[in-house]
């Protein structure tokens, strides 16, 4: 059963000259270290806003601090939250194409 539904929309260039002090209240370690591999990152940092406000409305919370949700991958490149929500399973899929990114997620019982 589908408990909630989250999606966000992001526009890349907010993320291309962000101060220090937002990407440190929006992204975990493990996301810093998967964005330094790119070149130019902003895409990613997009992606991961959108994801995590995504989750912030799929589960109805305002109390998640982006900081401490990292957003991992599988070997096949599959993102999914290293963040367990007391009931149910996460599903996230992330994707961005020139000026925006896109997340939507998913919590099933």
């Amino acid at each position: 059963m589908i408990r909630g539904v989250g999606i966000d929309l992001a526009v890349i260039d907010r993320f291309r000259n962000a101060e220090p002090g937002l990407l440190d209240r929006i992204l975990a370690p493990a996301d810093r270290d998967y964005i330094a591999k790119f070149a130019d990152p902003s895409p990613h940092i997009a992606g991961f806003w959108a994801a995590k406000e995504a989750l912030v409305k799929a589960l109805s919370r305002t109390d998640i601090a982006f900081n401490r949700v990292a957003i991992l991958h599988e070997p096949n490149g599959r993102p999914y939250f290293d963040y367990h929500p007391d009931e149910g399973r996460l599903h996230l899929s992330i994707s961005h194409e020139k000026e925006h990114a896109v997340a939507v997620v998913i919590w099933e019982a």
